[in-house]
């Protein structure tokens, strides 16, 4: 295999565009006063597509362990090998565990989660307040850590592309 499946690439950049909208628009929501029109719909949506990328996150998880992923290229040095291996997955690890942390401040009342008007996500269990607080400061600081591991990554990718000019960037992209 010398380039990724088509639905791997597709679920990466749906996955890798709704983390960073979601990372937008969390930064920005916190900020709603109640009198704002997007107090209510702003964290909605969130929460919707928090959801919708805990499932890509799965089936990706799922398809790569079905359909497996390209080896290396040659000319990439043990340390580069290395440093992908671990930013994929901590990204991995990122795309799971950020929107459960989501999951469980939001439910941590015991109410459930709107999944656009269609059904609910139940709460499943009760949470303390100790617990939602720390899930909270999870979701944050690791939403801000996932930005971090991103840049990381589109870095690593583009230096590939440009620098080294191989075919690291496009096995994701074209052909």
């Amino acid at each position: 295999m010398t380039s990724f499946p088509l639905t791997t690439k597709v679920l990466h950049w749906l996955i890798a565009l709704h983390m960073l909208g979601l990372t937008a628009l969390g930064y920005w929501m916190v900020d709603l006063t109640y009198y704002s029109q997007w107090y209510n719909l702003a964290p909605w949506l969130h929460k919707m597509f928090g959801v919708l990328v805990f499932a890509l996150a799965l089936l990706l998880l799922i398809v790569r362990s079905v359909k497996g992923s390209p080896a290396p290229l040659d000319n990439h040095t043990p340390l580069e090998k290395r440093a992908s291996k671990i930013a994929h997955w901590t990204l991995f690890a990122a795309v799971v565990t950020i929107p459960i942390s989501g999951y469980i401040f939001t439910t941590a009342t015991g109410d459930g989660i709107d999944l656009f008007g269609i059904a609910t996500l139940p709460a499943l269990f009760p949470v303390s307040d100790t617990i939602r607080d720390l899930a909270i400061d999870f979701h944050i600081y690791a939403s801000y850590g996932l930005l971090a591991v991103i840049a990381a990554h589109a870095g690593g990718a583009l230096k590939h592309h440009f620098v080294d000019r191989d075919r690291t960037l496009k096995r994701m992209t074209v052909g």
